[in-house]
């Protein structure tokens, strides 16, 4: 499939594990061939682990006025593009947001009418495992490391806890395989509130899960930080 074909819509779902089996599978082959839409949806990823951090008091009021029509309107115009265009429209993957905030708006909504009158407390949802998924711990220079790699049709989904990192290093995110070869899924700059508390980061890598044997947090000048076996 190529990057013309994808109905960019879809990566907001599959960051929000809202997709079914078949159309999972068809955004998972097509991410492994295509590292744009790769770095796209490491990008929702982190809007969405943003969204998560909000405080609850942040949404105690509800949405903003209007915030549904908004949300409404943004997703029948997505529904409604049927034209693939030559490059992604970056306006769906800021669709693909606005049902990220959707979302955490309503449970904001949730959360503010318990306060208010707490009948009852629903089941908290918990993530299930992707079959396959592989876990391990690494610490290292005052750091830790908490690593889950999630298989993919090819490639691997990489979700890391780090804690301990001094704010303003630059980092990358690296997948190792049984040979060797390292493979970059994502680089960022650690904040301030993220080496205060620990932080959270995701990113693909184009190597299939049986070929994993760690995963990495190195320095721009090549320093590996802290590691785990998985």
């Amino acid at each position: 499939m190529s990057t013309h074909e994808l109905d960019h819509t879809l990566l907001g779902a599959y960051v929000l594990d809202a997709l079914d089996p078949a159309e999972t599978r068809q955004v998972d082959e097509h991410l492994a061939t295509c590292a744009d839409c790769r770095a796209e949806v490491a990008e929702l990823a982190e809007m969405k682990e943003f969204l998560g951090e909000v405080p609850p008091e942040a949404f105690l009021d509800g949405p903003p006025e209007g915030g549904d029509l908004l949300l409404q309107r943004t997703l029948r115009q997505v529904r409604d593009e049927s034209k693939p265009t030559a490059k992604p429209a970056r306006w769906m993957a800021a669709a693909a947001v606005a049902v990220i905030a959707g979302a955490a708006l309503a449970g904001g909504v949730l959360i503010g009418r318990q306060t208010v009158d707490p009948v009852a407390t629903p089941p908290v949802a918990t993530e299930t495992p992707v079959p396959g998924t592989r876990t391990g711990n690494g610490s290292g220079n005052g750091a830790t490391l908490a690593a889950s790699v999630k298989p993919r049709a090819g490639w691997v989904w990489v979700d890391v806890d780090i804690k301990g990192m001094k704010a303003g290093t630059a980092c990358e995110l690296r997948v190792t395989d049984a040979a060797g070869k390292s493979y970059v899924a994502g680089s960022w700059v650690i904040s301030p509130k993220a080496a205060a508390e620990g932080g959270k980061f995701s990113g693909g890598a184009l190597v299939p899960i049986g070929q994993v044997k760690s995963v990495e947090i190195v320095t721009l000048d090549g320093k590996t930080v802290v590691s785990a076996q998985v």
